[in-house]
């Protein structure tokens, strides 16, 4: 029977600390950081080159920089770091034992609708439960990369700080873009697109593609737009446009409820104008089986 030294045990919290060290750029930067006295920081590192019988550090200039044997258990500590996270993810999820749990995240820019078809694809395939969460790129890739959420639905294809990463990225359709308005803007279906120069429009902010599309379409069509709000969220765009407050821009799944019940109406196509959506993933170990089909499967 293979006997293992106790002395040659990696110690997680060794490894941890290294890696705020390396991370911070110093001792003490990395004791700020975890509240951790300096001489205990220093006396965890000697103990960690010990153990794997390198030096991690050099010092150059009162400066600590990586040697090649800390670059490569810099990165290993990276990989253990994010294993660590995930289990902790996994294993605290209550709802482990009883059914199917999925952690979904979408961009506040993606329509409603796209979500509630998520949720019931997950749902019709799944004994499953489902937690919503919807907010900015920034915040959800970052709860993407801790592992806290399993996917995300986004209008980008992905954010550049995640190249790199074990991120996975599929587009589930792309939709043509459709002028929308109350009953009162009907005469602008003559003569659209010109018709709508001038007209109030409700759009996305700037720094969505959609936004960046419209403009660009409004620019080469000489349509000069009459900007009366910006708004990133679909359901305050269309509940601005049935109050009459503006035209919107939207893909026909988005406002088909609305048009149904005679709140919208449709203007006219955007010829070239496309939307388009995806699922976004972070590679795990322990996969998620729900989080698994629907990114190999789901589509608009």
């Amino acid at each position: 029977m293979c006997q293992i030294d106790p002395m040659n045990w990696l110690n997680y919290h060794h490894l941890m600390y290294f890696k705020a060290i390396a991370t911070e750029g110093s001792i003490s930067k990395a004791s700020e950081k975890l509240l951790v006295g300096q001489p205990a920081l220093s006396a965890q590192l000697k103990q960690l080159e010990e153990a794997f019988g390198k030096q991690l550090f050099e010092r150059r200039n009162r400066k600590l920089f990586l040697t090649d044997a800390g670059k490569i258990a810099l990165r290993y500590a990276n990989q253990i770091h994010s294993l660590g996270t995930e289990l902790q993810t996994v294993l605290g999820d209550q709802s482990l034992s009883i059914k199917p749990h999925i952690q979904l995240g979408a961009l506040d820019s993606v329509p409603k609708s796209l979500v509630v078809k998520l949720v019931e694809w997950a749902r019709r395939n799944f004994d499953c439960h489902v937690t919503l969460l919807d907010g900015t790129g920034d915040s959800l890739y970052r709860q993407l990369d801790s592992f806290s959420i399993d996917l995300v639905l986004s209008d980008h294809h992905i954010v550049p700080a995640q190249e790199g990463k074990s991120i996975q990225t599929r587009s589930i359709g792309k939709v043509p873009i459709s002028i929308y308005s109350s009953e009162k803007f009907e005469g602008l279906k003559e003569q659209f697109p010109s018709s709508i120069s001038g007209q109030p429009l409700v759009v996305p902010t700037k720094h969505s593609k959609l936004r960046h599309d419209l403009d660009h379409y409004f620019e080469t069509h000489n349509i000069t737009p009459n900007i009366v709000a910006e708004t990133q969220d679909t359901t305050t765009q269309k509940l601005l446009a049935a109050d009459s407050y503006g035209l919107i821009a939207e893909p026909h799944f988005a406002v088909k409820h609305y048009v149904k019940e005679g709140k919208l109406i449709k203007l006219g196509r955007l010829a070239g104008v496309y939307e388009e959506f995806f699922l976004i993933s972070n590679k795990r170990v322990i996969e998620n089986p729900v989080a698994i089909r629907l990114m190999n499967e789901f589509k608009l």
